[in-house]
């Protein structure tokens, strides 16, 4: 895939974003949906230390101590956090709930609201004033991908469509032509899906790829204004697709 920028015509996007309430939030956020992981800290609505490394599978290790060295870094209290953000998939079964105990951990010890963010929603966002849509997409396995497609609808950046899994030939036929794709695409995913589009330019560089968790907070300002309870029980992890780890033990139930 080339790292050339996308050559979209000129289109001004509006992006509604949440009121001068994000000013004095502080802020713990969590992404650790794929092997891709990413923590921030946030103070008064400012980035005050994130961390975005190739984690693998030992999330479930490395986030805790990565989180408090962090801390120490920048000097972050946690007792002082408003809110909690974790990234809720899809992605890695494993990933997403380790990522997900580890908020909820601190979201019931400090007392504190917690909301749950969509890792195509977080892969979108940072491009939502580029052009008029924007195809999240990450890699789902059996050459399928996870995917949404996102952008302004009545003044309002937002969600277009239900989260889905498809080849990339599905979710191109299916996109406007106006569309930047947001994700981690491998070469030759990316000849694929330039082919698909007939030689456009629309897919963003790989060094853009990369959830950034620090967004996660303007994503869950967003919800909490259009009602989201910020609670523990509306926490749901995304899958989209059963994860195959399910499978053996859903078999042995029905007795096959």
């Amino acid at each position: 895939m080339s790292d050339e920028q996308p050559s979209l015509e000129p289109d001004p996007v509006t992006v509604t974003l949440p009121g001068p309430s994000w000013s004095g939030i502080h802020a713990i956020c969590i992404d650790s949906a794929t092997d891709m992981a990413s923590l921030a800290l946030v103070r008064d609505g400012g980035v005050v230390a994130e961390q975005t490394w190739q984690a693998g599978m030992r999330h479930s290790r490395l986030l805790a101590p990565a989180l408090r060295n962090l801390a120490e870094q920048c000097g972050y209290e946690f007792k002082d956090t408003h809110m909690v953000c974790v990234c809720t998939g899809p992605g890695s079964f494993n990933g997403i709930r380790a990522g997900m105990a580890t908020a909820i951990g601190l979201a019931t010890g400090l007392g504190i609201p917690i909301y749950g963010c969509s890792s195509l929603d977080l892969l979108a966002f940072p491009h939502a004033d580029r052009a008029p849509h924007q195809r999240a997409v990450l890699p789902a396995g059996r050459g399928e991908y996870y995917s949404a497609l996102f952008g302004n609808r009545g003044g309002r950046w937002r969600r277009l469509t239900p989260y889905t899994v498809a080849p990339l030939a599905t979710l191109a036929a299916a996109s406007p032509v106006k569309c930047l794709w947001c994700g981690p695409l491998d070469g030759n995913a990316g000849e694929e899906l330039s082919t698909l589009l007939g030689g456009a330019r629309r897919v963003i560089a790989p060094a853009h790829a990369p959830r950034r968790a620090s967004f996660m907070v303007t994503l869950a300002l967003a919800a909490g204004e259009t009602g989201a309870p910020g609670t523990i029980d509306a926490l749901r992890p995304l899958y989209v697709r059963r994860p195959a780890i399910t499978t053996p033990r859903v078999a042995a139930m029905a007795g096959v």
